[in-house]
């Protein structure tokens, strides 16, 4: 077994340990009561708080290699000063330990997915190598719509391992979201509290566990989704206690930020804070509830993430949502010019329905996309091939959880009303799923998932069995699950090594084919000597690239040579 995969293993574990004692002290700064209970809440706050940092030091200095191993080494103190200070017990921090070892399994890679060449790997390394240059969305299409993602994996290129980590992001969201789920169902079975919310969080768990499994696969879609199911999960809580506190809106506030920016359609799931607020204003608690918003650390700090988004948006393309051209700025000398933006949308939307694949692509796409004339193509290129495989796995998910769990004992459940509305909402945003953008990976997973979820859930209550059943039940069910990722995860990399000559014992890390991944580096860099070049000699200075080059206030401004 080669040096090379210990290595990998050390410095991804030492990496989430770090994120997490962000976590930690950055919990303490924004005032959110501390869960002894579930540290994986506080994993996704250091990847809050670490995102909102990214963006804003980017401005000024790249994510550099000694840069970034400061702010590892600064982690690690912070966890140290947490455990010293007792804010969480061994057997939680051993816990995740064991936790994100097994899934470290997934971390192992071949090949990666297809646009992680294309434009993840690249802005990610963009971001190690150069501040922010304005105008960079003319490059790549893909870097006009840059995921908070790639700005918190930029400061994981780290000496030995390299680049190497630019995919961890995926693995601490998915981890975290494991723990916390994990820690409500030991929870309810402690607290003897078995609704239908413990049976959704159980729904939840063995869903990202069997479908999430391979995180190559993750990109920024499935990290996203993976969000909502932690968002309703908080959000059903909140409606069955009639109450929300400071906590609830702090972690919502976190969850929703850093959901939105991953994918920025996503702001369309701030319609479910809708039901808690009818909640709230029937209760008659709308002015404590304000006044918990008004003071409340997070929530600022959530609109800053959402707001240093927006912002990167604009220098990267002149839009502040990219392709939606009501937002963009034709005026600016980087803006990308607006029949290009009008052109990029229509090709979201037919690639979204079916319109436009690797092997295919309708001859009008303006007459593909308009009225309903897509449902057949993307029913018989995309449903019957995904959709359906999706929805059958579903379904026999549901089947074994209900004949798990089945008794013969009815019970009465007093308060099925208050999730109804919760329930429509997402019915709302399902609809509009399946017109503007119907393909599982643009939220398709998780919406239809707890369509399904919910419902079955009460089902499961209504008729549970009792506690020791249920708890004997929960673990097996629990095994058979981290069984199945296991062997799946086994199972691939098997495949990898039959298919690529992948040993993940010999080499660990995923396959870097230099022409495709530092193409747009190699461009950058190219720019910006030939425009050093021209400062030194102007006379002799003659731009005859693709992009002319100019520097104002220390930043370099890309825009087209026209």
């Amino acid at each position: 077994m080669k040096l090379d995969f210990f290595i990998l293993f050390f410095f991804y574990l030492v990496s989430i340990l770090s994120t997490l004692g962000y976590g930690l002290y950055f919990q303490r700064i924004i005032n959110i009561p501390f869960n002894k209970k579930c540290l994986g809440y506080s994993g996704l706050i250091g990847v809050f708080f670490l995102t909102i940092y990214s963006y804003l030091s980017n401005f000024f200095y790249a994510h550099s290699i000694y840069h970034n191993l400061i702010i590892l080494f600064v982690g690690l103190i912070l966890l140290y000063l947490s455990y010293i200070k007792r804010l969480f017990l061994k057997t939680e921090i051993k816990f995740l330990v064991i936790l994100f070892s097994v899934i470290f399994i997934s971390f192992l890679i071949s090949k990666t997915h297809d646009d992680f060449p294309y434009y993840h790997f690249p802005y990610t390394y963009y971001l190690t190598q150069n501040s922010s240059i304005i105008g960079i969305g003319s490059f790549n299409h893909g870097f006009r719509t840059p995921s908070s993602l790639f700005y918190f994996n930029s400061l994981f290129y780290l000496p030995i391992i390299k680049y190497y980590l630019f995919h961890l992001g995926s693995a601490i969201i998915f981890g975290s979201a494991v723990y916390i789920f994990f820690s409500n169902i030991r929870e309810g079975i402690k607290k003897k509290k078995i609704n239908y919310i413990y049976y959704f969080d159980l729904f939840s768990l063995i869903f990202i566990l069997v479908f999430f499994y391979r995180l190559a696969e993750h990109g920024t879609d499935r990290s996203a989704q993976i969000l909502i199911f932690l968002i309703l999960t908080e959000i059903l809580r909140i409606l069955v206690l009639k109450k929300i506190t400071i906590y609830e809106i702090s972690i919502l506030s976190i969850l929703f930020s850093i959901t939105i920016s991953l994918k920025a359609f996503y702001f369309l799931y701030g319609l479910l804070i809708f039901p808690v607020l009818f909640i709230i204003l029937k209760s008659n608690n709308f002015k404590d509830f304000l006044e918990k918003i008004f003071f409340n650390k997070a929530f600022y700090f959530s609109i800053l993430l959402i707001i240093l988004v927006l912002i990167t948006n604009f220098f990267n393309t002149g839009c502040l949502i990219y392709p939606i051209s009501t937002s963009c700025f034709a005026s600016f000398d980087w803006s990308i010019p607006l029949k290009e933006i009008d052109k990029m949308a229509l090709h979201y939307e037919n690639w979204s329905k079916a319109g436009m694949t690797p092997n295919f692509r309708v001859e009008d796409p303006i007459s593909y996309v308009k009225d309903f004339n897509w449902i057949n193509g993307w029913f018989n290129r995309y449903f019957l091939y995904k959709g359906s495989d999706f929805l059958l796995s579903l379904i026999v998910l549901m089947l074994v959880l209900r004949f798990t769990f089945y008794s013969n004992v009815k019970k009465k459940i007093s308060y099925k009303k208050e999730i109804l509305l919760i329930y429509l909402t997402l019915i709302i945003l399902a609809v509009e799923w399946f017109i503007n953008h119907p393909t599982l990976r643009y939220g398709g997973f998780s919406l239809i998932a707890v369509l399904f979820f919910i419902p079955s859930s009460l089902v499961i209550e209504t008729y549970g069995q009792k506690l020791k059943q249920i708890k004997k039940r929960t673990f097996i069910i629990i095994l058979v699950g981290v069984t199945i990722f296991t062997l799946r995860n086994v199972d691939r990399i098997i495949q990898e090594n039959k298919k690529y000559n992948y040993n993940v014992f010999i080499n660990p890390y995923f396959n870097v084919d230099n022409a495709r991944f530092f193409r747009i580096e190699t461009k950058i860099n190219n720019l910006i000597n030939n425009y050093i070049d021209c400062q030194n000699n102007r006379k002799e200075c003659k731009n005859k690239n693709e992009y002319v080059v100019t520097k104002k206030l220390n930043k370099y401004i890309f825009t087209r040579n026209k």
